[in-house]
């Protein structure tokens, strides 16, 4: 199914409820707070810089589908991957590390939003959902996170739409990061490249 992102603004969250790995144990997102330490793929326990949240209704997915969250069932993505459902945004990402990313884009990992990963029965869309809240955290740098034990993105402040957080999330960021008010690419790289939709469907058509 091909990949298009939210006309309103490009979302990438987590929903409540998600597991994400800290020191200890794991937290539901929606717990996390500035300081925790969260495991990361390629730079141990990094403490999160700043948390945010969004909360949508009936009204909004009606207003933008797009808006609506994908659903991966448990095991979808192999072997407790995930350990139970996992919700998140359409445009949220999780890694991908199939044989056909290095034959196909040189790489060994890639990133690719979810709903380019639906197949309308372990990965769907979830119409069923009249309300979401979205859950966004920030590390010093983009970040690979274990969420219900996939591997999946933490905030990017140049692809998540810094516009449609209320303003005082906004400002609280732009002191965080002031570089990212002029320019919120300034933040820094992907942890990995990041694919769009139509290369997913290559990958999976392989």
């Amino acid at each position: 199914m091909p990949y298009v992102p939210s006309t309103a603004f490009d979302n990438h969250s987590h929903a409540t409820g998600t597991l994400i790995d800290v020191l200890g144990g794991q937290k539901p997102v929606e717990r996390l707070a500035v300081g925790d330490m969260v495991r990361t793929k390629d730079n141990g326990y990094q403490p999160v810089r700043w948390v945010a949240s969004r909360q949508l209704a009936a009204s909004d997915f009606a207003a933008d589908p797009a808006l609506r969250p994908v659903r991966i069932a448990a095991g979808a993505l192999g072997a407790d991957k995930p350990s139970r459902d996992l919700v998140v945004s359409q445009q949220h990402c999780l890694l991908l590390d199939d044989w056909r990313c290095e034959l196909l884009f040189g790489e060994d990992e890639v990133l690719a939003p979810a709903m380019a990963l639906v197949n309308d029965q372990s990965i769907r869309v979830d119409h069923r959902q009249t309300e979401v809240t979205y859950y966004h955290f920030m590390f010093d740098q983009h970040e690979i996170v274990y969420s219900n034990g996939v591997e999946t993105e933490s905030f990017h402040p140049a692809f998540a739409g810094v516009e449609a957080l209320d303003d005082a999330k906004r400002e609280e960021l732009y002191k965080l990061h002031p570089e990212i008010a002029i320019d919120a690419e300034a933040y820094g790289e992907t942890a990995r490249t990041t694919l769009q939709g139509f290369e997913v469907d290559v990958l999976m058509s392989c």
